[in-house]
């Protein structure tokens, strides 16, 4: 058995190791809060501007537009979406399985990867992965700018060929228990007349013009929706695995304790005897 100062020792170490998790499990609450009232702000938007290019790629634009046209795919561009940070259970690892289980599904397609997130960028890159770029900027701090540069850049390499097909890896937001990982087909446009709303509009200028204007909109409003649904999800995966960590080292403390009291009655009982043991030989 170990001594009792081993076991103290072990003790303080698993209490501040405590502390930490406590600690982090508050920051990522907090964090959790605003997250998701700014995906809760944003959703009505997004599923409106989603709602409205359908619209009018169904009615008024159709197949034969760059955007919507049906092409050869040989090259796909995957943009994922991970986190810079780790102690967030297995929030990465099932949206890179998503990832890899999505190759898998087409396994003679060509795959460039667009990786937003530190940790994508150290799985991809150890495993030899095509990565054409990374984008090093912290994931909760990619501002307007930052989403409009690569929206701008991902339209004119699809409409110069550089690429048929781009789909967009992150985890979606649905409570804080869970949070499932979706795959999102941004280019080509995929037109579904049955979900398309039919409102009564009167389009001034053409719906042909208000679509080219639109359309790069609606791909911001995207990209910066699935950011706030993967940080809303890295927050809720963070604070429940910091909670499991805190109710484990409260269990093991516990455990380490009753081995301590134990350790120090078989101290305190072998001393007594030692005591007796003289007593008696000191009468005889």
């Amino acid at each position: 058995m170990q001594s009792t100062r081993e076991i103290k020792r072990r003790i303080r170490g698993v209490t501040n190791i405590q502390q930490i998790t406590r600690a982090m499990e508050m920051v990522a609450a907090n964090r959790l809060r605003k997250a998701e009232t700014r995906l809760l702000a944003a959703r009505p938007y997004a599923q409106k501007m989603a709602q409205l290019l359908n619209y009018l790629a169904v009615n008024f634009i159709g197949k034969t537009h760059y955007l919507l046209k049906d092409r050869d795919v040989k090259v796909i561009k995957l943009l994922v979406i991970t986190s810079d940070k780790g102690l967030c259970a297995a929030y990465n690892t099932n949206i890179i399985h998503h990832v890899l289980k999505f190759m898998n599904a087409n396994p003679n397609k060509e795959f460039r990867l667009l990786l937003i997130g530190k940790k994508a960028s150290l799985y991809f890159q150890k495993r030899k992965f095509q990565i054409e770029k990374y984008f090093p900027e912290a994931v909760e701090k990619l501002g307007q700018k930052d989403i409009i540069k690569i929206v701008d850049t991902l339209t004119k390499d699809f409409q110069k060929g550089d690429y048929q097909e781009l789909q967009l890896f992150f985890t979606r937001f649905v409570t804080v228990m869970k949070g499932v990982p979706t795959a999102l087909k941004l280019l080509p446009i995929e037109g579904q007349p049955e979900k398309a709303i039919r409102p009564d509009y009167i389009f001034e200028p053409s719906p042909e013009d208000i679509f080219e204007g639109l359309f790069p909109k609606y791909m911001e409003s995207r990209l910066h929706h699935a950011l706030l649904e993967s940080l809303a999800s890295e927050y809720a995966a963070r604070r429940v695995a910091m909670i499991a960590a805190s109710e484990n080292a409260e269990e093991m403390k516990n455990e380490l304790v009753r081995s301590y009291n134990k350790a120090r009655q078989e101290t305190i009982t072998k001393e007594l005897m030692e005591v007796v043991s003289g007593a008696e030989a000191l009468m005889l």
